[in-house]
């Protein structure tokens, strides 16, 4: 992880290289621009703005915190980028830089922040509501320096009740294959995702040593997680936690469950497609695994979206848009949700706590007959495993 002089610098290499450009090609793909039509927040205005900004042109204030924070991260606008710039990097310093100079967060955002500070997650819930969704779970309890590995549940799927069914299909899964793992539980600590996008690099490093040193503790080899966001946080976003730990997304460790023969499925009939979430798509290149899991259910039908693997579209959910513009969020959503439509498939497979819950309401709120399912929920309706109980 690069220091902040670094990411500065690096940012207004970006914002000069953009200039000099002038090609404006970002816009073609990014879905903010797509639903706002406004120069500002596109890529390469995000960029003038910057460099206006640095240069003093421009003071830094809340109409330049409401641009910086337009952008979902999500980094498709840098595939139709002609000079290759890391635009998501760019503004997510940006947002950093922007705080450093007294621009306080969006008010929206404030409320994340005072969550996480009061609460250690940012759904404003008590510590104790982390173990809520494991009751059947409890004899999993991580025993430090006995168990290898570590099944880290991330704050949205633990506390969000309307999710709580995808941590419990990946535990049944996991028993079934026979696998010894462990939960944290209240013990659990929040990654930081939240506040590392938002820019509140403070709050975030305070939560990484705390998570850090929380898991370290633990002895654990390996850690699964089927949040996207939290797998990002912990493979990229921890300096040296990757290099001591194998960090795995759900996905690529039940692809492995399913190719060693433990994880078999019963036949099904359904026609399904697949949403890459960002972070586990473009941002961490992980598009097979959960494929492979799909195509290893007999007689599933997988059809793929226009936009898919690399070039799929963001559901709208990250980055704290969601929060701060949850219209244009939600346009964005149902533009995704449209492209699964036109599969004709009956359910729409994703692999992410914001994106099911994006992609769920816009399906509600366009009457969408397609259903929107976790990947885990899918498997563990179809697994032919027996329940291993632990006692």
């Amino acid at each position: 992880m690069c220091n902040m002089d670094q990411a500065l610098s690096e940012m207004l290499e970006i914002s000069e290289k953009c200039a000099r450009c002038r090609c404006g090609c970002c816009k073609d793909e990014c879905p903010m621009y797509s639903e706002m039509l406004e120069e500002s927040i596109s890529p390469k205005g995000r960029n003038v703005l910057i460099r206006a900004i640095s240069q003093g042109v421009l003071q830094p204030d809340e109409r330049a915190a409401r641009i910086a924070y337009s952008c979902l991260l999500c980094r498709r606008d840098e595939l139709s980028c002609t000079a290759k710039l890391k635009n998501a990097e760019a503004t997510e310093t940006f947002r950093k830089y922007l705080i450093d100079k007294g621009v306080p967060l969006l008010p929206e955002h404030d409320i994340l922040a005072k969550s996480l500070e009061n609460y250690g997650n940012p759904w404003q819930e008590p510590k104790t509501a982390r173990r809520r969704w494991a009751k059947e779970f409890t004899k999993r309890r991580l025993v430090p320096g006995k168990t290898d590995t570590l099944f880290y549940v991330g704050c949205t799927f633990a506390l969000d009740r309307t999710l709580q069914e995808s941590p419990k299909a990946l535990a049944r899964l996991m028993d079934r294959a026979g696998e010894s793992y462990g939960l944290l539980l209240e013990d659990e600590i929040c990654c930081g995702s939240t506040v590392k996008r938002i820019g509140h690099s403070k709050l975030f490093e305070k939560l990484r040593k705390e998570n850090e040193n929380r898991i370290r503790s633990t002895g654990v080899k390996r850690i699964v997680t089927a949040c996207s966001g939290c797998f990002k946080t912990l493979k990229q976003d921890y300096p040296d936690l990757a290099k001591d730990v194998e960090i795995l997304h759900s996905t690529e460790y039940l692809a492995r469950l399913v190719k060693d023969g433990r994880l078999k499925f019963k036949r099904s009939d359904a026609k399904v497609t697949y949403h890459d979430p960002c972070h586990l798509g473009r941002h961490a290149e992980v598009y097979d695994a959960p494929r492979e899991i799909l195509n290893a259910i007999p007689g599933l039908r997988l059809t793929e979206m226009k936009n898919s693997k690399d070039l799929s579209r963001c559901c709208g959910g990250g980055a704290g848009v969601k929060t701060a513009y949850p219209e244009i969020s939600g346009k964005a959503a149902i533009r995704r949700l449209k492209e699964a439509e036109k599969t004709g498939a009956e359910i729409l497979v994703t692999t992410c706590p914001f994106c099911v819950q994006t992609l769920k309401v816009a399906a509600k709120a366009t009457g969408s007959d397609i259903e929107v399912v976790e990947l885990s929920v899918l498997l563990d309706r179809h697994s032919e495993h027996k329940e291993v109980h632990i006692g």
